[in-house]
């Protein structure tokens, strides 16, 4: 998620003003987070950190690297990752004022009523 902060570097505070800014625009009917990324917890962020300057190494030398993409850059907010992620998220937005039905919704009821409407017989 380094597209959220201008630094590259986003945080959890990042990942609910870019919900909320989405909500804001589109409304909360459709609005949804996107799951395809690990869940897995990162302990050791320094390991971490040369595995992926080196992934994005040979991704630039093959000619296949992201615009903007950078080796100091986490795909993920530092505070924001392991198997806790959604129930700090869901804290997050709590806090922010969000209800849980809206909450609910953001985080996956508007996937499944999407499906509904697009498979429904």
């Amino acid at each position: 998620m380094p597209f959220l902060s201008p630094s590259g570097h986003a945080r959890a505070a990042d990942v609910v003003e870019h919900i909320d800014h989405a909500v804001n625009v589109c409304g909360e009917d459709h609005v949804g987070i996107g799951t395809d990324g690990t869940i897995t917890a990162i302990d050791d962020l320094d390991a971490y950190r040369a595995v992926l300057a080196e992934h994005v190494g040979r991704r630039r030398e093959a000619g296949v690297g992201a615009a903007g993409e950078r080796a100091d850059t986490y795909p993920f907010a530092v505070d924001l990752r392991g198997v806790d992620q959604f129930r700090e998220l869901i804290r997050l937005l709590e806090r922010r004022g969000y209800r849980s039905e809206r909450i609910e919704k953001i985080l996956g009821r508007n996937f499944l009523d999407y499906a509904a409407r697009v498979w429904a017989p």
